[in-house]
């Protein structure tokens, strides 16, 4: 079995895997040595990964060590793709586990990743398993938070599914803007690609999938366990 650690800024996920099959997913608002040893005693691990946004888990780190073959996830972990990223020491794990997960379920394809989350992030590999980059653009309640922020007035809100275009109140040309808004940077991002890809996959991921998967112009294939599913397959080409 497989251990995937992902450690984000408000949350830990952690998965099983079989070989490449998912068998169990659990999601911790705050992951520790303890958790650790409470979940190790529930599963057979023979590998692991971590994959963290900051550098503090040595504790956990000389746990896997001791008790599995181990991979840290950073700039210099191989990869079963090439990355063409510039600044690749800048590049957030979350983004490169992503593409990864993405040409592993269409191989030989040219891939479009969004990713819907605390940022809204595009991602592109190629046919060639070339990852060349993308774009980061504020994020769903980023954008709600900075109209209440940058503004004397305007409420802050909660995200709502399904808004209507033309909103008849303060709250709902909130909702139309930043949602509404959102699906057209989406769409308009797509278009782009789209015209510049031949036979474009898209992939959608992120917890704010959910306000847009059903608006969205194209075929997306949903995905809401890219980040985890990529790390597993780096940890399969480190084995």
């Amino acid at each position: 079995m497989n251990l995937v650690i992902d450690i984000g800024n408000s949350m830990t996920k952690t998965a099983v895997f079989e070989n490449k099959k998912l068998i169990i997913e659990e999601i911790y608002e705050v992951f520790s040595k303890k958790n650790l040893e409470i979940f190790l005693s529930h599963h057979s691990i023979k590998a692991s990964i971590l994959s963290s946004v900051t550098s503090s888990h040595d504790e956990i780190k000389e746990e896997l060590k001791r008790i599995s073959f181990f991979v840290e996830l950073n700039s210099a972990t191989s990869l079963p793709i090439k990355n063409h990223y510039k600044t690749p020491a800048t590049l957030g794990n979350d983004r490169l586990a992503n593409v990864v997960g993405a040409n592993a379920l269409f191989p030989e394809k040219n891939v479009l990743v969004i990713d819907a989350g605390t940022c809204l992030k595009f991602d592109f590999i190629n046919s060639r398993d070339e990852y060349l980059g993308g774009a980061i653009s504020p994020g769903l309640l980023i954008r709600y938070k900075a109209l209440h922020q940058f503004t004397g007035r305007l409420p802050l809100l909660e995200p709502k599914e399904n808004v209507k275009l033309t909103g008849d109140s303060t709250a709902d040309s909130i909702h139309s803007g930043v949602v509404n808004g959102m699906i057209a940077e989406i769409n308009g991002i797509v278009h782009q690609y789209d015209e510049l890809s031949e036979n474009l996959q898209l992939i959608l991921c992120g917890g704010d999938a959910r306000y847009f998967s059903n608006q969205l112009k194209n075929n997306i294939f949903a995905a809401p366990y890219l980040t985890l599913q990529g790390l597993n397959e780096i940890l399969l080409y480190n084995q």
